[in-house]
Order: C-alpha cells, then structure tokens, then sequence
C-alpha cells in the first residue's frame, strides 16, 4: 500500500483537517483516515473504488463530515505526490460543495 498525507478543509466542515489516505492500486482497496471529525469515526474505507493503473483513482466515502458522502477524484501528479478533488453530495439548497486536496507521498523506511 501506498501511504498519502495532507490537509483539507472537506465540504461541509468547519475547518481544516489533517488527511491520510492508504491505497493498494491493484486491488483497489483505499483508506481514510482524517483528524478532528465530528462523531466517534475517524477511519473510512474507499467504496466503488475505481482505478486506472496506478495513476488515478475514483472512490467515495460516507459519513465525513456526518450526513455527507464524500466523492474522491484522485491522480498522480508529475511526482509521486496526489492531486484531486473532494465532491460532496450536493446539501439541502441543491449546492455542491468541494475542496481540492493535495497529499504528499509518505516515505517509509524499511
């Protein structure tokens, strides 16, 4: 698995929040974790996750903030490093919230 780190303000919070994000590109398998989320749950798995290669991914996750799916459009940048976009499902006036993200690509040693 691949180890990603950055932050984000996600769609429908109140601040910014530290992101991790784990991902096996061939058996397209992907985590979340994010820090200072209201509620008990601080670690969701990637749904529907749909990859091309080991460069981009698309997957949602339910639940961050509460009450709001998340969709995740994410793609290798021209280093090792993610780039992408958080969609969430659009609120109780019909708006589509977003954020873009960038994380970092975690080194770690053997």
């Amino acid at each position: 698995m691949e180890k990603f780190q950055g932050e984000a303000h996600l769609p429908g919070a109140d601040h910014l929040s530290s992101i991790s994000l784990e991902i096996d590109w061939l058996s397209k398998e992907v985590n979340v974790s994010i820090s200072h989320v209201a509620g008990s749950f601080a670690e969701w798995p990637g749904l529907m996750v749909q990859t091309i290669g080991v460069e981009e991914a698309v997957f949602r996750t339910r639940g961050i903030p509460p009450r709001f799916t998340h969709w995740w459009h994410i793609a290798r940048s021209g280093t090792d490093d993610l780039w992408g976009l958080i969609i969430a499902a659009p609120d109780v006036h019909g708006d589509w919230q977003t954020c873009p993200l960038v994380l970092k690509k975690i080194n770690e040693e053997a």
